[in-house]
């Protein structure tokens, strides 16, 4: 493409239509409950023009791969390392080391096109901690640079005449495989390129097709626009979100297929297409910077309303001053090939520096995950309970649960407890006949979810030297989500309400007592609704948050909004059975909710203990004695 060439307005509208929902969405206003579909319409229209391209230049003999991947360097990275630049800097500023220990490999798969696989390794996009990772929306910049990086090679090397039924074969084989493995295993459904690549090869498809079949302009126009308006702008609770991208991205082909070139009544979306790369580079680093200042709460309206309007001036300069100048400079190809490896390895050395510069602050705070917190022969894959994950060969008391229950067990051995055996699955709350079903827990996790707390069961028939068994669940989960999976198997689009978790209680409850086994129930420290542990941390670490109290405290402001809802439920449960209330012990004042004991920071995050705050815990309130007096 030449400096000044003509550009599809469609096309630039499409691109400006699909960032400006990707900030809306990231901007958690409630205006694009599907807004993360921008991504999958962005991975569609690359697939169009760059394999479009591609394939008319080998088909013409015009196709030069320094040509292509110079263009490429050109178009991506002077903007790229310029956001990259200053996000580093101020991430020096700004982040705690158990941030930057993150940070740090994110930035270098960014340099290296791998930051999808970090992420993958680190965290699923659509945890509610994933909002303070600086740069989690590079993980897509990769998906298109490792595309861009083996498409034209995969082309060159196939025939001629097989070139078409080759990208139509990887594309439905690649479909196949994300339908498949995304409920398996959400993180590399999400995150990698051969699970991404059908929206990749759907826009390859699409530029085959323009211009062949005739009439496609008049049939596809409305339907597809219809598509892209109520998919990512209506709720639809009901279908999983990784489906929701297969609409999304049939009819962005349609649109590519048949749209008009040239659309006056587009052209305001137009000129944000035009925009697009810049605006969505500088847009998430500003979110998630003040998600961190926050503290993971939800951004006050007014905030997150600021942080569109400055993503749009950023943005603006970002695209008037760096990626076009960097584009359309005239540079001898050695001459930039050279600046571009400068470059990369400048500011690699920058983030090298800069984890060293926050590494030096120190580790104040012990935020181990809860997930590592288990008896000897844990596996947090387990699906089927074997008794292994166990303290002493005759055990007396099984604490079953999810990740609560594993946070209690250091507290339980803290005050005594020596002949535990553990049975915890993370997001299987010990409920038998009921399990989540929701974008994080999908339907095999959640029949898994089930098989595993029909294993205990009968597991505890073969063991009757355990007499207490001990029941610990984060039963707010169970109301948050989107749809449950029922003791019939049967899933329905609404949460769980109290008198569903009640039912399935009183059903675990009783089975539990046929095999003649006590029952105690322990509930979780109080929730809040901002992050505990990252309070801490960046205090003692002298670092700027919007602490909702002094001292990380939990006021009736700053507890989780199903603070209300747990206390009703637990004093439902306790009319059934015991109930120790670990929230109530460690926050007896009711109006504040002290989060440091003997200089120790209690909590990880805003649901669990960290670890030397959970044995502290259960040293102080001698929970172990607390618990067999309750099951006596």
């Amino acid at each position: 493409m030449s400096r000044g060439a003509p550009l599809r307005a469609d096309i630039q509208a499409l691109r400006g239509y699909a960032v400006s929902l990707v900030i809306a969405y990231h901007a958690g206003l409630g205006l694009a409950p599907g807004g993360f579909l921008g991504v999958d319409i962005f991975f569609v229209v690359s697939g169009f023009l760059i394999g479009g391209g591609v394939l008319r230049g080998l088909a013409g003999g015009t196709f030069r791969f320094s040509g292509f991947y110079l263009r490429r360097i050109r178009r991506l990275a002077p903007a790229a390392y310029a956001v990259l630049l200053v996000t580093t800097a101020v991430a020096a500023w700004l982040l705690t080391p158990s941030a930057e220990a993150r940070f740090m490999p994110q930035a270098l798969g960014a340099l290296s096109y791998t930051t999808n696989i970090v992420l993958w390794r680190q965290i699923n996009y659509f945890n509610s901690s994933a909002a303070t990772e600086p740069l989690l929306h590079m993980w897509s910049l990769a998906i298109e640079e490792q595309f861009y990086l083996l498409l034209p090679l995969a082309l060159w090397l196939t025939p001629r005449r097989l070139r078409a039924a080759g990208v139509v074969a990887v594309t439905l084989g690649s479909l196949a495989v994300y339908v498949w493995l995304y409920p398996r295993t959400p993180g590399a459904g999400f995150y990698l390129l051969p699970t991404r690549a059908w929206e990749l090869g759907l826009g390859t498809v699409a530029a085959l097709l323009a211009g062949r079949v005739p009439g496609l302009a008049c049939t596809t126009l409305w339907p597809g626009l219809a598509v892209l308006v109520v998919v990512p702008l209506v709720p639809l609770p009901w279908v999983p979100p990784h489906l929701l991208a297969l609409p999304a991205c049939a009819a962005t082909a349609l649109l590519l297929c048949g749209m008009a070139r040239q659309a006056p009544l587009l052209a305001p979306l137009a000129r944000v297409g035009d925009a697009s790369y810049s605006l969505y580079l500088v847009h998430w680093p500003l979110f998630a910077f003040a998600h961190t200042l926050w503290l993971g709460q939800a951004l006050p309206p007014a905030v997150s309303l600021g942080l569109v309007g400055l993503t749009a001036l950023l943005g603006a300069a970002l695209y008037r001053w760096v990626e076009l100048p960097g584009r359309w400079t005239a540079i001898a190809p050695r001459r930039a090939l050279l600046a571009y490896i400068g470059a990369t390895l400048a500011l690699a050395a920058l983030v090298a520096g800069t984890a060293a510069v926050v590494r030096a602050r120190g580790e104040t705070v012990d935020l181990s995950g809860v997930t590592g917190l288990g008896l000897p022969g844990c596996s947090a894959e387990a699906t089927d309970f074997d008794g292994r994950c166990r303290r002493s060969p005759a055990p007396d008391m099984l604490v079953w649960g999810d990740s609560f229950s594993q946070q209690i067990v250091p507290a339980l051995e803290a005050s005594g407890a020596a002949r535990l055996v553990q049975a915890s699955k993370g997001q299987c709350a010990p409920l038998l006949g009921m399990a989540p079903l929701d974008q994080d827990a999908t339907r095999p996790f959640a029949e898994g979810c089930l098989a595993f707390n029909r294993s205990v069961i009968a597991w505890l028939a073969r063991a009757p030297q355990v007499r207490v068994v001990v029941l610990s669940g984060y039963y707010e989960r169970y109301a948050q989500s989107g749809t449950l999976a029922l003791r019939d198997g049967v899933s329905r689009p609404a949460p769980a309400t109290q008198a569903d978790l009640l039912a399935a209680q009183r059903r675990t409850v009783s089975t539990l007592r046929a095999l003649g086994k006590r029952v105690v129930v322990v509930t979780g420290p109080r929730q809040a609704g901002f992050d505990v542990g990252l309070c801490w941390e960046r205090k003692l670490a002298g670092l700027p948050a919007m602490d909702p109290a002094p001292d990380c405290a939990i006021t009736p402001a700053g507890a989780a909004r199903s603070a209300d809802w747990s206390e009703h439920l637990y004093t439902a449960f306790a009319a059934d059975v015991p109930v120790v209330r670990l929230d109530h012990l460690l926050c007896p004042d009711a109006s504040r909710c002290e989060t440091r004991l003997q200089d120790v920071p209690l909590y990880r995050d805003p649901n669990h203990l960290s670890q030397r705050g959970t044995r502290l815990a259960g040293r102080l309130l001698d929970l172990n004695a607390r618990v067999l007096a309750a099951a006596r």
